[in-house]
C-alpha cells in the first residue's frame, strides 16, 4: 500500500446502505448471526431477506433491496440488524478497490462522508481488515 493516512469515522448517514443497486453477499456466519438476531430459522431468514444471485454453476445469497435500492434492513433510524449486520457491511470502507490505494480512498470520499474524519486507522489494522474480508467468503450453493 502506498504511504498515506487512513482516517475514518462512520457518520451513520446510510449512503452505503441506499440509493444504488449492489450486493451484500452473505457468509454462513452472517446468515447465522442475522437469523438469530431476528429469532428466525436460517431458511426462513433467507426466504424473507435474501435473494439468490446466479453465478453460473452456483448461487450466492445477497440481502434483498427495496425498489429504491435501499437495503431491506435500512429504517429511518438506521440498520435494523446493526449489531448483527453482515461482515461486508461492518468492514466498509476497508475493502479492496476502496482502501488499497490513496486514489481509490480519496475517490470514495464522494460517497462516504466518514472517510477523512475521525481517528487515524493504522495501516496494520487496515491490512488485517482487508485480509479478513478475503477470508470471509460468501456461502456458495451449487446447482444440481
Amino acid at each position: 500500500m502506498k504511504e498515506f493516512e487512513y482516517h475514518f469515522e462512520c457518520q451513520r448517514c446510510s449512503h452505503c446502505c441506499s440509493g444504488e443497486p449492489g450486493y451484500v453477499f452473505l457468509s454462513k456466519d452472517d446468515i447465522a448471526r442475522a437469523s438469530n438476531a431476528l429469532s428466525l430459522g436460517k431458511e426462513e431468514f433467507l426466504s424473507i431477506y435474501a435473494r439468490k444471485i446466479d453465478y453460473g454453476m452456483y448461487y450466492l445469497y445477497s440481502l434483498k433491496e427495496r425498489d429504491n435500492y435501499d437495503c431491506i434492513f435500512l429504517s429511518p433510524s438506521g440498520c435494523r440488524i446493526y449489531s448483527s449486520r453482515p461482515y461486508q457491511c461492518s468492514t466498509y470502507p476497508f475493502w479492496k478497490g476502496v482502501a488499497d490505494t490513496k486514489d481509490n480512498w480519496e475517490m470514495e470520499k464522494s460517497s462516504c462522508p466518514g472517510i477523512g474524519r475521525g481517528r487515524k486507522i493504522e495501516k496494520d489494522e487496515v491490512r488485517r481488515i482487508m485480509e479478513s474480508n478475503s477470508a470471509n467468503n460468501p456461502m456458495v450453493v451449487f446447482k444440481r
